[in-house]
């Protein structure tokens, strides 16, 4: 039975097959554009994987299905299905001393965890869940130094899986326990006079390690390598991650790319030639809110004092929740939003939101049960603490927002906002949590004090919080309106990319409306010829 074609595709939408693999809608989120690919692995017959980040497990617990459904692995291991701490078993690695004597396992489950034992005959069942002082070796050691005296070439994998890939293919390949960084030097006196290629998966921890193990082997070894898969530039390129991906694709071990050879200056990172980097296609634009915010943008907002910088913050945020564009109300993809206010508290942001809650309801688009959280600390976070970093992450790794608001900026440090070093651990953090959620971030922040509608909107404190975002935006009084009604909304940085933000806002007078919507742009002649907007009129309470 062939578990792709005969026990998944006939639960999934949208299907299409593309050459060697299958495109599909993901069912374990809203998918309009069929994010899921399905292949054929190596080690296990059904590689799944959602390009939105969904994870493969909660993927076939949508439709129904358990990786044991699919993944019977390829490899012959009686011991596969095995109760580990953290799931069944679907491969088991045996590593044993230069003469074959079993020192330890190391399993894999569904859920790629990598638990190991040493066998311990005075438990029953007879595994001791931790390797505490066992000696660690190289996998597959007595292979590996049958063919290094054989002055055969030695292969050196990141992991079990791959090491197996390509024994398949034909060659002697070898890791270490544990994965990338883990390397020991004591592993290096078994490839001693050895002719040695390292396989870097392509990612910054598989490059990392493979210069890791290729300076620990410098001195060691008759000569060593460094090589990747190939995947820049190529149809489907993207796609092939490591050596198992790079041969289930049908390429051979002689198309892997050299990247660094013994002698050579330290090795860099590869890039694709201008033909290959123009041929590729184009992303389309992810956008947590169409035409503003795009999946990883980092909008630095800011404003007058009293104008209603903060009520615009919201109306984004819960516009977004809402699949409502928060300026032009047409209807959009509904995200996630974590909404975490370090200045005001529960009952104040109750009756922020309140309001803004009904408009949703009154334009027929409710937020859904669990599409935005929030949190208030009206005693602020110091983001250059230890603690309070831990716990911004804590909060973005438990609710994964596509959006994630957090502010107002003075509120997120205890020290001097004009000093770069504060701003840039920071930024830092907001960056990691950014990363950590592949979120769009918005952060509030003041202006300078001054007087007159000509005040600048550039945020106040250090220099690197103008170079930092990929959007930044200010309201400041229209020049004959009264700031109660009407702003307009200025760039304070050129943006990276193209974005479409109003350039006025006037305040909304229907039940429905949002407390913003667009204003009509005024001709520049009108302009030049109106009297600046004194403070005295600001409005007060809306921040």
């Amino acid at each position: 039975m062939d578990p792709i074609t005969e026990i998944l595709l006939p639960k999934l939408e949208g299907v299409r097959q593309l050459g060697g693999y299958w495109k599909a809608l993901c069912p374990a989120h809203e998918d309009r554009e069929a994010s899921m690919t399905i292949g054929r692995g190596t080690s296990q017959p059904v590689v799944i994987r959602c390009h939105a980040g969904c994870d493969s497990a909660d993927i076939l617990a949508k439709i129904g299905l358990a990786w044991t459904d699919l993944c019977e692995p390829r490899e012959e291991n009686p011991q596969r299905g095995e109760w580990t701490p953290h799931g069944d078993a679907v491969a088991v690695y045996d590593y044993t001393d230069e003469g074959g004597k079993l020192l330890y396992q190391v399993l894999r489950t569904a859920g790629k965890q990598f638990p190991q034992r040493v066998p311990d005959p005075a438990r029953q069942p007879p595994w001791r869940w931790s390797l505490g002082s066992t000696r660690r070796v190289l996998y597959r050691l007595p292979k590996v130094i049958e063919a290094v005296a054989s002055g055969e070439l030695i292969y050196v994998c990141e992991g079990e899986k791959d090491v197996h890939a390509v024994e398949r293919a034909g060659m002697t390949a070898t890791c270490n326990p544990g994965g990338a960084g883990k390397w020991r030097e004591e592993y290096s006196e078994f490839l001693r006079d050895a002719i040695v290629i390292i396989i870097a998966d392509r990612d910054k921890p598989g490059q990392a390690h493979a210069r890791q193990v290729a300076t620990s082997l410098q001195d060691m070894a008759a000569a060593v390598e460094i090589r990747e898969p190939a995947g820049e530039g190529i149809p489907g390129g993207d796609r092939i991650k490591d050596v198992s991906d790079h041969l289930a694709a049908g390429h051979d071990l002689r198309d892997l790319v050299v990247t660094w050879a013994s002698g050579d200056a330290p090795p860099v990172d590869l890039a694709p030639d201008l033909h290959e980097f123009l041929a590729g296609v184009d992303a389309p634009y992810d956008w947590i809110v169409d035409g503003i915010l795009e999946r990883g943008d980092r909008l630095v907002w800011t404003g007058f004092e009293g104008l209603g910088k903060s009520v615009t913050m919201r109306q984004i945020a819960i516009g977004a929740a809402a699949g409502i564009h928060p300026f032009t109300s047409d209807l959009i993809t509904p995200r996630k939003v974590l909404w975490i206010d370090c200045e005001n508290s529960d009952r104040q942001g109750r009756r922020h939101f309140r309001q803004l809650e009904r408009v949703t309801v009154l334009k027929g688009h409710r937020v859904p049960d669990g599409g935005m959280r929030l949190i208030h600390r009206p005693e602020g976070v110091d983001l250059i603490s230890d603690e309070d970093a831990a716990w911004l992450l804590e909060r973005v790794t438990a609710h994964k927002p596509d959006l994630l608001y957090i502010g107002p900026l003075y509120r997120l440090h205890d020290g001097d906002i004009n000093e770069e070093r504060v701003m840039r651990r920071i930024v830092t953090v907001l960056d990691r949590a950014r990363i950590k959620a592949d979120c769009a971030l918005m952060v509030e922040h003041h202006v300078p004090h001054g007087e007159g509608a000509n005040r600048s909107v550039r945020p106040i404190g250090s220099s690197l919080l103008r170079r930092w975002p990929e959007t930044g935006y200010g309201i400041a009084p229209a020049m004959d309106a009264d700031p109660c009604t009407e702003v307009r909304v200025l760039p304070w940085r050129g943006n990276r990319d193209e974005r479409h933000w109003p350039k006025f806002l006037c305040w909304g007078t229907g039940a429905d409306d949002w407390p913003w919507v667009i204003a009509p742009e005024r001709p520049k002649e009108e302009a030049k010829t109106k009297k600046p907007w004194s403070p005295s009129g600001a409005l007060g309470g809306t921040t």
